[in-house]
């Protein structure tokens, strides 16, 4: 496997990541908020505000894909 086939496999894995939670966050799917992972969270706040947050924390893993997309590969 090359570094760029490895870099759009990561950038493709970013993306789709950072969309699931946006989606969970926007939908608001209770089989996704009651999982064990996910009541750590919402365990400690409520709802809204870890839909809020998985929002955010999609739109920084897309910001995350986007910059690294964008980064020449040093060879």
């Amino acid at each position: 496997m090359t570094i760029e086939v490895a870099k759009a496999m990561l950038v493709c894995i970013f993306a789709a990541m950072g969309v699931f939670s946006i989606a969970a966050g926007v939908s608001g799917w209770p089989w996704f908020y009651n999982s064990i992972n996910a009541r750590v969270l919402t365990g400690r706040m409520r709802r809204i505000h870890a839909r809020i947050f998985y929002i955010i924390v999609g739109l920084v893993i897309i910001a995350m894909a986007a910059y690294l997309f964008l980064q020449p590969i040093d060879s």
